[in-house]
């Protein structure tokens, strides 16, 4: 029992250990963590404004791509507007196109229906004349043109 009794009373080894391991923790302090800390802190103050200011891209670049967005969205329309502006356009020139062609359609058959009749008068004329000129030759006396 008393080597069990040696080992659990404190004696200057513990002291010494705790020395060493205050000195060692403020050792440790003074030459790492303060300098460590102290640099973290640094990189934390300079990067802040940084990260303002990447706040401030964010938001202006969402500015941005909406404004784009409803920049897309209104040309789409004008281009839509434009497109059905000019089929309806389009459209009442080629019925203006239909009706200018059936006009000269119309035309031209009056005028042809016209050139029919006068050339089938001209033909009639000059059959009846031809017929008793033929008739005249053949019985050997003038033969007189019907009226």
């Amino acid at each position: 029992m008393a080597a069990e009794s040696s080992l659990l009373t404190p004696d200057w080894s513990l002291l010494v250990t705790v020395g060493v391991f205050l000195l060692v923790a403020y050792l440790l302090n003074v030459l790492v963590f303060k300098p460590v800390l102290a640099v973290l802190d640094e990189r934390a103050r300079r990067t802040g404004g940084i990260r303002q200011m990447l706040g401030g891209y964010d938001q202006r670049l969402a500015e941005y791509e909406a404004a784009l967005r409803a920049g897309r969205v209104a040309a789409a329309k004008l281009v839509e507007e434009r497109r059905a502006a000019a089929l309806q356009r389009r459209s009442e020139i080629i019925e203006s196109a239909k009706q200018a062609a059936s006009a000269e359609v119309a035309a031209a058959t009056q005028a042809l229906t016209a050139q029919v009749a006068a050339v089938k008068e001209t033909l009639a004329r000059d059959a009846e004349h031809l017929a008793a000129s033929i008739a005249g030759t053949i019985l050997g006396r003038q033969i007189g043109t019907p009226r």
